[in-house]
Parts: structure tokens; sequence; C-alpha cells
């Protein structure tokens, strides 16, 4: 339920999520009219990849937990991200909590791969930062360099596409470019770390959760959470409808960017999508902001994640 404490809380949401409106997608709108994917003539569902997500049969894939030689145990990690790795919203109201992320959590309520990995704390590095965008990748792959991680995971781009306009979402080519960029300098940094890439979440699938609850919408519209997906989230008039499924396919255009240029290095791994597939639930997002991942949606990252990444010797 809300309280008077967290409703005035939401008036400086916006600029504790960064200019983006927070560091976490949403997923596909459930109810709209997709696209239809021109290799299939099928249209596009909430939760599945098109076409341009599918890997090409052509197209070089990165190393399978089934195909990979398995690696040494790391002994280090970095975490590289925006809030979702920072634990957002899982604590209090509108603050990082970095014990609770998914990849360098120190809580056993989520299970985090630091904790699987029995790293001790002065080995795991949570470079990540609240409202990173692509563009900002590179920096936090220099601070892993610098910290010798033998193993980094790596989750951005919800607020590429989480602008507050839908002109402002970053370009694909464009947030190509700047993980190649990012991608090289781990490459030539760590040049024998293992580095496990993590698909977008489902950008429609907060409105999906959140659009029929009356403190969701009115987070959202106070904070100006993701109003490219989120503006006048009950509309079911075309021109929404349509806006939202171009944000879901902006975050599809980029989880297949990731998949990409992860193959070109046999020490990438991309998580074959399962994070973006994966349907979060009412219970797996804070109730503080109705869009970033609650303890449950943390445990559930780690969990989905771990079992896609490496298996360690």
């Amino acid at each position: 339920m809300a309280t008077t404490t967290t409703v005035a809380a939401l008036l400086t949401l916006s600029s504790c999520l960064g200019s983006d409106g927070g560091g976490k997608s949403a997923p596909a709108a459930v109810g709209t009219n997709p696209a239809a994917d021109p290799t299939t003539g099928q249209s596009a569902k909430p939760g599945n990849p098109t076409a341009s997500e599918r890997p090409s049969e052509k197209a070089p894939v990165a190393e399978s937990p089934a195909t990979a030689t398995t690696p040494a145990k790391p002994r280090s990690m970095a975490a590289l991200g925006d809030s979702i790795t920072r634990g957002f919203d899982t604590c209090s109201p509108l603050q990082d909590c970095p014990d609770k992320s998914w990849a360098t959590g120190t809580s056993a309520e989520v299970n985090s791969h630091a904790k699987r990995l029995g790293l001790p704390e002065n080995a795991v590095f949570n470079d990540a930062k609240t409202g990173a965008r692509m563009a900002d990748l590179a920096g936090q792959a220099r601070a892993a360099v610098d910290q010798r991680a033998e193993y980094v995971t790596i989750l951005i781009g919800a607020n590429d596409a989480c602008r507050s306009a839908e002109d402002e979402m970053t370009s694909p080519s464009t947030y190509e470019s700047q993980f190649k960029d990012a991608l090289q300098v781990l490459r030539t940094g760590l040049p024998h770390a293992r580095v496990l890439v993590v698909s977008i979440p489902d950008v429609g699938r907060m409105w999906e959760t959140g659009h029929d609850e009356f403190l969701a919408r009115t987070v959202w519209s106070v904070a100006g959470v993701c109003q490219a997906m989120l503006e006048d989230p009950q509309s079911t008039k075309p021109d929404a409808v349509d806006r939202r499924q171009r944000v879901r396919d902006r975050v599809t255009a980029y989880n297949a960017k990731l998949r990409e240029v992860c193959s070109s290095w046999s020490n990438c791994r991309y998580d074959g999508g399962v994070v973006n597939t994966q349907r979060f639930g009412k219970n797996d997002v804070s109730h503080w902001d109705w869009f970033h991942p609650s303890v449950s949606g943390q445990r559930t990252l780690a969990e989905v994640t771990s079992r896609q990444g490496y298996t360690w010797g």
C-alpha cells in the first residue's frame, strides 16, 4: 500500500533514476498488434524473439553451455550495467542496494553469481551505475580491466530504450558501435576473462504487469518513468499501442546486436535471450516504483542467468 513517505519520495524519483527515468526496461505490450515477422509472416509476441533476434544459420554463434570448453573457476569478477545490477529499490525506496544484486550480491535471498562462485568480497566489484546507458559501458569495462577481473557480467541497454520520448531512444547502429568499443576494451585488457552478456528484459512486461495498478500508474506519471513505453498506460488508441510495440522492437534490435557482437569473441557468451523471454510477475517487481526488480526478481535473474552461463571447472 502507498504511504505518505513513498508518495513524497516519488517527486524525486526522476533525478535518482537518471535522465532516462530508470535502469530497467519493461516488456512487450499485451493486447497489441505487433508487426509481422518478415521471415515467418507471424506477429511477434510478448517475450518471443523476432527473426532479427534469432541467430542466422550463417552467423557465428557464441559458445553454448553444451559445447564450450569448461573454464577454470574465476578468482574475481566484475559486474557492469545499470540500476538492475545495482539492486536499485530492493532494500529501500530510490536507493541502490548492491547486496541484493543478481550478479554481485551477498544476500542469501538472491544467491548471486558471486555467491555461487564463493568469491570473497574483496574480489567482487560492482561497476554498474544507476541510469547508465550503452555509451557508459566502455568506462565500466576499463574499471574491470584495472580490477583484473577474471569473470565479467554485462546487463545494460534498458535505459537506451526507456527514454522520456520515443525519438530519444538510442539507434541500434549506435548501440552496436558502443558495445563493440566496450567489448574491445575487455578483449584487449582481459584477454583470458570470461564474459557473460545478458539480454535486456522485455520492455513491455512492466507495462503489462502494472498498467492496471493505480499506484504503478501514479509512480510512472509523477516520476516520468520510461515514458517512451509507459506514457498513458491505459490507452488503447492505435498510436499508443503502436508506440509500445516500437519500443519493444527497439529492445529486440538491441538484443540482436548483443548476440552478434558477443559471438565475435570465443570468451564471450550471450544468454540466448533467456532474460528477455522470462515472464517476470508482480512479485518480481519492486512495489516502490513498479519498475525495477524486487528481491524475488533479482533472485530470478541470478537463477536464469546462472543456468545459461558458464559451467566452471
